[in-house]
């Protein structure tokens, strides 16, 4: 049922969005969790934890996501 839903709205303009490794976005994203890597040079997803849908031009639901950012103490 859900899935015949799903793909209703997807005909209509419904975007399912968020993929790990895409840069951090605070107008699309929801930062659930936080944390540092020394193998990013930006705020990045690590971990979708919920998908975002989007119609265009239009944000319905942030995708919530673990973010990481640059260790700063990394040389």
């Amino acid at each position: 049922m859900a899935e015949k839903l799903e793909q209703i709205l997807t005909h209509h303009g419904l975007e399912r969005y968020g993929q790990a490794g895409e840069p951090f976005d605070p107008m699309v994203h929801e930062a659930l969790m936080h944390g540092h890597s020394a193998d990013v040079s930006e705020p990045t997803v690590q971990e979708v934890l919920q998908p975002g849908y989007r119609v265009p031009g239009r944000v319905l639901r942030a995708a919530r996501v673990a973010v990481v950012e640059p260790d700063e103490n990394a040389s």
